[in-house]
């Protein structure tokens, strides 16, 4: 049984971008979604990269330059990322707590993702919820301990975990921190160029 381990939802059809923004180029040169497992790799022994139906390339490409990265197709990608997200929990079920991240966030600093383990590791007999908020605005990542998997796996269409968020507001823990890259995602090629980048 592994502690904890990061799953990152890349599964989106990136329809408001107008092209496929997890392969689009940041200043840096990387690409998005590479950029954000650079950033998370380091902190989990195992990383799932849930992508859509059919993206047989781009889980090659990744798995050749990230050893031991997981991947998975996700069958009902096209019905929201609802879908996506109980896909991949039902591949995890292993893991006693998921930190699940955005692929379209590669701004999220190292520090942050240690604070946030940290503030898990704390709490962790309590099976908390672990929420970055920046500003008083709630973002991502969020821990869920694995008490919350059995509705993880129930949600459908473009329905996120927040119900589940709020259901269980009682066991979520905000982690106050400086780092707009908790809520900062790619929608449109303008976001490419972060503020403090």
């Amino acid at each position: 049984m592994l502690k904890i381990g990061a799953l990152i939802l890349a599964a989106g059809s990136s329809r408001r971008f107008g092209g496929d923004k997890r392969r689009s180029r940041l200043p840096s040169g990387e690409a998005v979604l590479e950029t954000t497992i650079t950033k998370v790799n380091p902190h989990f022994a195992e990383i799932l990269v849930v992508l859509r139906h059919g993206d047989l390339n781009l889980a090659e490409v990744l798995q050749n330059k990230f050893r031991g990265l997981l991947t998975f197709l996700a069958p009902d990608s096209a019905l929201g990322m609802g879908h996506s997200l109980a896909d991949g929990i039902k591949q995890v079920q292993h893991w006693q707590a998921s930190a699940i991240f955005m692929g379209d966030m590669p701004f999220i600093q190292p520090q942050t993702i240690d604070l946030l383990l940290d503030q898990h590791n704390l709490h962790e007999s309590s099976q908390p919820i672990i929420v970055p908020s920046y500003r008083n605005q709630a973002g991502h990542p969020v821990i869920f301990s694995k008490a919350y998997y059995q509705e993880l796996t129930a949600l459908s269409g473009d329905e996120g975990a927040k119900s589940i968020v709020r259901r269980y507001a009682d066991h979520v823990i905000q982690v106050p921190c400086l780092d707009r890259g908790v809520l900062d995602d790619i929608d449109l090629p303008e976001d490419l160029n972060h503020p403090s980048e």
